[in-house]
């Protein structure tokens, strides 16, 4: 009895160690031909007559070149989409009948961040009578466009909806860009319950759910809506063309080197005060130490000229929170996670 209770045991710690180690992934668009076609079907038209709904992707452009690319996209209904190169917003276009009538939404200047993950959000609210455009948790919604009449918003019954696109928005306009962790439900969502980093663990499918695609796959031509179990098609839309869209490593995107080719420590770790030290081991000289977000964005660095194995960094200016340390010395370079607070 015993032995078959260690055998369970065994077999489940083993179950959990897997999950654990699985490989998480993201889509990369090469901005000239490819995109993810995703058929109109019964799950999606739930969303049909909706006044309250929740539309999310994480998405990192790839090149400054993103006026009026479309992140996502479905026909005669909505999209959303990346505007001007130089001030770097984006837009929610809300369609009715059949697609003839748009109503636009804007956000401010300067809130997407290009070669970093940007977590958009639009949320539109029947109780607040209100639609919202959020960027990493940011309410980044033009303040004359935030109460809009709701029956230039709400979702029509009949909407003549069309197919789902992710990357591509008509008239040969493609993304360059990562695309992961797409959500679209029926409710109204509050901004304080929605994933805050793109390392966050994946959102899993409800009632109100109509597409999910956590991009799990890795491989293969097709991405799965697990709202409804059908799947999106990867495609690319030159003549005989072969090269879909790219599945990517989760972790390549951050900019961070997959093997480490040095080690060091750092201490404490959660950090006392926002204060730490990173300590080299084997006696080698530290050249530089940067510390990173879970975003990918690079948010402090110390370029050190002098033969120190030990640097005492002050991160008081940072926000508490979970940071990459990449330290680079002078036999190679490594990555370790803090805790800072």
């Amino acid at each position: 009895m015993k032995t078959k209770l260690q055998f369970t045991l065994f077999i489940l710690f083993l179950t959990n160690l897997c999950a654990f180690a699985q490989t998480d992934y993201a889509l990369e668009f090469n901005g000239v031909d490819q995109r993810v076609k995703y058929a109109t079907d019964a799950t999606l038209d739930n969303l049909n007559g909706a006044t309250d709904y929740t539309i999310e992707v994480w998405v990192k452009p790839l090149s400054t070149d993103i006026n009026n690319n479309v992140v996502l996209k479905r026909w005669n209904q909505f999209a959303l989409t990346l505007y001007k190169d130089d001030t770097k917003r984006f837009y929610f276009t809300h369609y009715s009948n059949s697609g003839a009538d748009k109503v636009f939404v804007n956000t401010i200047d300067n809130v997407i961040q290009i070669n970093e993950w940007n977590h958009l959000v639009v949320i539109c609210n029947s109780v607040n009578n209100s639609i919202k455009l959020y960027a990493n948790g940011v309410d980044v919604t033009l303040a004359n466009q935030e109460a809009l009449p709701l029956d230039a918003l709400a979702i029509e019954e009949d909407a003549s909806a069309a197919n789902f696109y992710l990357a591509y928005g008509g008239s040969a306009t493609y993304l360059n860009a990562n695309i992961d962790k797409v959500r679209i439900k029926n409710t109204a969502e509050n901004i304080a319950n929605l994933q805050t980093t793109i390392t966050d663990a994946d959102y899993t499918s409800d009632s109100n759910t109509v597409m999910l695609l956590n991009m799990k796959e890795g491989t293969g031509d097709v991405t799965l809506n697990e709202a409804s179990s059908a799947t999106g098609e990867l495609a690319c839309t030159a003549t005989d063309c072969t090269d879909l869209p790219t599945w990517v490593a989760l972790s390549a995107t951050l900019s961070l080197e997959k093997n480490s080719s040095t080690t060091f420590k750092v201490f404490p770790n959660p950090s006392t005060d926002k204060i730490f030290i990173v300590q080299s081991n084997n006696n080698e000289t530290i050249q530089s130490i940067e510390m990173i977000s879970l975003l990918g964005k690079s948010v402090k660095k110390i370029n050190s000229f002098e033969k120190n194995t030990k640097i005492e960094v002050n991160a008081s200016k940072l926000k508490t929170g979970v940071y990459f340390i990449k330290t680079v010395t002078d036999k190679g370079t490594g990555i370790q996670k803090i805790m800072v607070q």
